[in-house]
C-alpha cells in the first residue's frame, strides 16, 4: 500500500503522482454509481418532470423539450408529453347547454374578449348538427 503525502499542494503534483493515486484506490466492482455504463438510458416521466422543474421551464417550453426528446427516441414509450390547456376558461361562461344543444348566450361579450367589433347585421345563424 502506498503512503499518503502529508503536505502536498496542487502545483507539486505530477502526472505520475496522479496515476499512482488512481491505481492504488480501492475499487468495488459491485458499486453502481450514477454512470454505471456508457449505454444510453431512456428518460422516464419523473426524469422529464425533474428537468422541467430544475430548468424552470414554462408549459410551452416543457412541451417543446418533451416533443424534441421523444422525436430523438430519448424518452420511454410511456412518457407523456402534454399539458392540459385552459384556453377555454375565459369563454366558458358565455356558452350554455340545454337539452343537448350548446349555444352562445353572450355574443357581445365574446366579441369584446377577442377584440372584434360586433355588428349583428353582418352575422348569420350557423348551426352544426
Amino acid at each position: 500500500m502506498s503512503k499518503r503525502p502529508t503536505n502536498m499542494t496542487l502545483s507539486e503534483s505530477s502526472d505520475e503522482d496522479v496515476r499512482q493515486a488512481n491505481s492504488s484506490m480501492d475499487c468495488d466492482p459491485t458499486f453502481a454509481g450514477a454512470i454505471s455504463s456508457n449505454e444510453p438510458r431512456l428518460l422516464t416521466q419523473g426524469d422529464l418532470n425533474d428537468i422541467v422543474r430544475d430548468l424552470n421551464l414554462s408549459k410551452k417550453q416543457a412541451e417543446f423539450l418533451g416533443s424534441r426528446l421523444k422525436g430523438w427516441n430519448l424518452l420511454r414509450q410511456d412518457t407523456k408529453v402534454c399539458f392540459y390547456r385552459e384556453r377555454h376558461e375565459e369563454f366558458k361562461d358565455f356558452f350554455s347547454q340545454e337539452d343537448g344543444v350548446v349555444f352562445c348566450n353572450g355574443v357581445c361579450s365574446v366579441m369584446e374578449v377577442v377584440c372584434h367589433e360586433f355588428n349583428p347585421d353582418q352575422w348569420r345563424l350557423l348551426i352544426y348538427s
